[in-house]
């Protein structure tokens, strides 16, 4: 007997949104001319840096750099 959890797996576009890529942000990806298949969209993600955190970072690791230049 199988028992239903009654939960589902998320689309390719609600986990990029849940990374807060932009509502702008086009996941409608291509290889080839072909368009990409869900478990590759949703690995693309998985293997994704949200647009924020990665400025965040640049900006964490450049401000030695700020402070030279204020100092300079």
């Amino acid at each position: 007997m199988s028992v239903e959890i009654g939960m589902r797996m998320l689309q390719p576009h609600e986990l990029f949104k849940a990374q807060d890529f932009p509502e702008d942000y086009t996941n409608d990806f291509e290889f080839q001319g072909r368009p990409l298949a869900k478990y590759q969209q949703m690995r693309l993600c998985g293997n994704s840096l949200p647009p924020h955190l990665a400025q965040a970072l640049v900006a964490a690791n450049f401000a030695h750099e700020r402070i030279l230049e204020a100092t300079a």
